[in-house]
């Protein structure tokens, strides 16, 4: 099964890092924790969410040294479509 994010929540206002990122909120209103979905997507589960022109950006874990994993959008040919682009919530 494949979730829809729709809208984040940042630690802090106005930031401009994925690292930042709380919280997501999905398609059908439910609200999961970063850790959670690192823990999903780790699990295989597929996290994305969709363009204005209804384009797929899948959403994956990002595992620094020393630091806390975090999520973010795969690379593909768009520059626009990262998280940090949602509404916020």
């Amino acid at each position: 099964m494949a979730y829809q994010i729709t809208h984040i929540r940042l630690s802090e206002t106005y930031t401009s890092s994925v690292e930042k990122i709380t919280s997501v909120k999905l398609s059908d209103g439910t609200v999961e924790s970063k850790a959670q979905v690192v823990k999903y997507i780790d699990q295989n589960m597929e996290y994305f969410y969709t363009q204005s022109d209804n384009s797929k950006a899948i959403v994956e874990t990002v595992h620094p040294v020393g630091r806390d994993p975090y999520i973010r959008t795969k690379r593909n040919s768009s520059t626009t479509d990262n998280l940090l682009s949602l509404p916020k919530f």
